[in-house]
């Protein structure tokens, strides 16, 4: 901790007088608006890393598209426009010739005054683009980023208890009986070795070095450690738990992307490979159904397995055709099998077995040391474009090679076709069709094992008021895809079959809704259904932005798919009907142009067969203040919320310092309420503070396990420093 503050410190010293542009208060808003819409369209999908498309969208405020050169895949990559209206945008320019100024955008055919005012930030007509910027012209003008940032929970925690050192008792075993009291070492160290507790401080640290030209270059050094880590000394002597670094390099000559060190890759619709950022979530919009790949990106979060470490590049090969190659090499955390139980791999070698992966990225204890960097993993693959007259098809294959085999100690009917194994291959094709006001796109794909699956789409925009989606999936039980995501009812891509309606009205540019019908079914068993079983989900929001400083909407959506009854009587049917109602009313409006109101109510009903109605309310006001003059911000939430079961549980994303997005399920009965503060220190150095509490009025005891707090409130305290330059 000393060194890193020390660091910090002489950091700030040197750069104190330097100046450096910043992101002003209506972008920041922006910004927190679309990152608050995707956080809770995804619920409870924690495979998402939110710092990830901040770190996107905060890219393109510095380096926005230039309309009169752009193409459909980079105005898709802001996620905030369906291919409808991207084409609508590049159907007005051909039609009409080069934007003349940005609020042209305000003539294009179905564009809404909601979409105009996200978008706005992020587009230009002036740029000159910088595919031919000289390597030292980018290396002389981009900006530096220094990110120190530390947090707590300030209630002691169970695994806490003895204070991180060996000796100090009590510590407790698995099971829970405190450990004998003993002076021996030998047996004391014995001992501990089996023990769950904490073996650090609780405090958790992060720190980030980033620089950046726009999007042609990015170099960054990333380090954490999480609470309950040790910080050099004991088990982690290097200091940080968890060490990240990427160069990337965009449109250098022939080069269109090159990628070493740390990096993500992602193709066609995600099906055969898809590391890092993937929507796999329906949601209210309802026309964001196609996915527009990224291909290479750097990797600058701190999800310590979900990502590729090792070299990547995309080269433009000429008549039309684009090629990708990347490798990845790197340590996979894993519940590695005595060594001893080997099996066969059909070669002179035989491999120890690991019956699942490990991907918290925690290593607080000695039983969850024993889990990192367990496993071997080696990636390679590759994808091929072609890209013709307005389409495009592309091929790709990728191979996951494991030192360790896979093989599940709790294998059962549901989960019986799942991988095991220690090599995986998927490849397959993928197109995107674009039609007049059609787009035809979709992606088939195979596993090695002989796993199929696929999925295809229509968007139709029969009118600038009124568009169609239309996505067919057919995900077999047996497709293994360790890489792979789609748009689908669950989070894994298989053993799914699905169609999704979804239409968007625009009567005119204060007035939109949107709705879905979905209806779906598994072929085989899933966990908690014991037999083959179909449902749907329906959504429909309406939404009216009457000025830029006011937008309000209310949403509705039900969903029902069988689940086992809870009941034990014999004879009775195993699968019973569950239904989730939920409806909610936002409003957000500005007040005034330094301050921001933002009130939601959310009520949910759920029930199992012919149990009990579970409900859930929510109500919280939020308060944003970000003076367009001025050193201070400050941003505040209320929150009274009421469930009756973790089954009613509401999601409500909530402000953070930036690299922390925080999505938390919301159950019990009580009170939130949290606070924010910046401080602009100086020209590109500033200051946040982040208080919050949770106060139960339904318990005495909070969480379970090692993380238990004995109370009824729960609190933390984030502090984040940035320095730009």
């Amino acid at each position: 901790m000393r060194r890193v503050l020390a660091f910090g410190l002489a950091l700030l010293a040197f750069i104190f007088s330097l100046r450096a542009q910043d992101v002003s208060p209506e972008l920041r808003n922006i910004v927190e608006q679309r990152l608050s819409a995707i956080a809770e369209l995804l619920g409870d999908d924690s495979d998402v890393d939110l710092a990830e498309l901040a770190d996107q969208l905060l890219d393109r405020l510095n380096d926005p598209i230039n309309l009169n050169r752009t193409t459909a895949e980079e105005l898709g990559s802001l996620h905030m426009l369906s291919d409808i209206e991207v084409a609508a945008i590049l159907r007005h320019k051909q039609r009409f010739g080069k934007f003349i100024s940005i609020y042209e955008l305000q003539t294009v055919e179905g564009l809404g005054l909601a979409t105009l005012e996200l978008i706005r930030p992020f587009v230009t007509i002036t740029g000159e683009g910088s595919s031919n910027t000289p390597l030292k012209t980018m290396l002389a003008n981009g900006r530096h980023e220094y990110l120190l940032r530390t947090q707590i929970n300030i209630e002691q925690r169970r695994g806490f208890i003895g204070g991180g050192d060996p000796f100090n008792k009590p510590y407790y075993f698995p099971n829970g009986t405190p450990l004998p009291d003993t002076d021996d070492p030998a047996v004391m160290d014995s001992l501990r070795q089996n023990s769950k507790v904490y073996l650090g401080s609780p405090w958790k640290l992060y720190t980030r070095y980033r620089f950046q030209y726009r999007r042609n270059i990015s170099f960054g050094v990333t380090a954490e450690k999480d609470e309950g880590e040790e910080f050099f000394k004991g088990t982690q002597k290097q200091g940080f738990d968890f060490y990240s670094a990427h160069l990337f390099l965009r449109d250098i000559g022939p080069v269109k992307a090159l990628a070493l060190g740390d990096f993500q890759a992602q193709f066609g619709q995600g099906l055969v490979f898809s590391s890092g950022l993937s929507f796999s979530r329906k949601s209210a919009y309802t026309m964001n159904i196609k996915r527009n790949a990224a291909g290479l990106a750097p990797y600058a979060s701190v999800n310590e397995n979900q990502f590729l470490r090792g070299a990547g590049i995309t080269m433009d090969l000429g008549k039309r055709l684009e090629g990708t190659a990347f490798i990845s090499h790197k340590k996979y955390d894993a519940n590695v099998v005595n060594p001893a139980d080997t099996v066969s791999s059909g070669t002179d070698v035989d491999l120890a077995t690991f019956s699942s992966f490990q991907e918290d990225g925690f290593h607080r204890t000695y039983n969850e040391l024993a889990k990192k960097s367990a496993l071997d993993e080696l990636i390679y693959g590759g994808h091929l474009r072609y890209r013709g007259n307005g389409w495009d098809v592309g091929a790709t294959a990728a191979q996951v090679n494991f030192d360790n085999s896979l093989k599940k100690t709790n294998t059962q009917p549901y989960n019986q076709f799942e991988f095991q194994g220690n090599v995986n291959t998927t490849y397959g094709i993928d197109w995107n069709v674009p039609y007049r006001n059609v787009t035809w796109f979709g992606e088939g794909a195979r596993s090695s094992n002989g796993g199929m699956a696929g999925l295809t789409g229509l968007l139709v925009a029969l009118d600038k008021r009124l568009s169609l989606a239309m996505f067919y999936r057919d995900l077999q039980r047996d497709f293994q895809g360790l890489y792979s995501s789609a748009l689908a009812e669950s989070s894994n891509p298989w053993n799914e079959r699905g169609l999704y309606t979804g239409i968007e009205i625009k009567p005119n540019r204060q007035w939109v809704f949107n709705g879905y019908f979905d209806q779906f079914t598994f072929p085989w068993l899933r966990y908690q259904t014991d037999g083959l079983s179909n449902g749907h989900e329906i959504l429909g929001q309406l939404t009216w932005t009457p000025s830029r400083r006011i937008q309000l909407y209310v949403k509705a959506r039900t969903q029902s798919k069988p689940r086992n009854t809870s009941e034990s009587v014999a004879g009775v049917l195993p699968l019973v009907d569950t239904r989730q109602d939920n409806y909610r009313f936002n409003a957000s409006y500005r007040v005034s142009p330094d301050v921001t109101l933002r009130t939601r109510f959310e009520r949910v009903n759920y029930q199992r067969g012919a149990g009990e109605v579970q409900h859930g309310f929510m109500v919280y006001q939020d308060v944003i203040h970000r003076p367009m003059m001025g050193k201070l911000e400050f941003t505040g939430r209320v929150m009274l919320f009421a469930t009756d079961s973790y089954d009613a549980r509401i999601y409500a994303f909530e402000s953070d310092v930036p690299g922390v997005y925080s999505l938390p399920p919301i159950y019990g009965r009580g009170m939130r309420w949290y606070t924010m503060l910046r401080w602009s220190v100086a020209r590109g150095i500033d200051l946040w503070a982040r208080y919050g509490i949770t106060m139960y009025t339904d318990r005495d005891v909070i969480s379970s396990g090692l993380q238990e707090i004995s109370g009824d409130t729960r609190s933390d305290l984030k502090v984040q420093l940035r320095l730009k330059f």
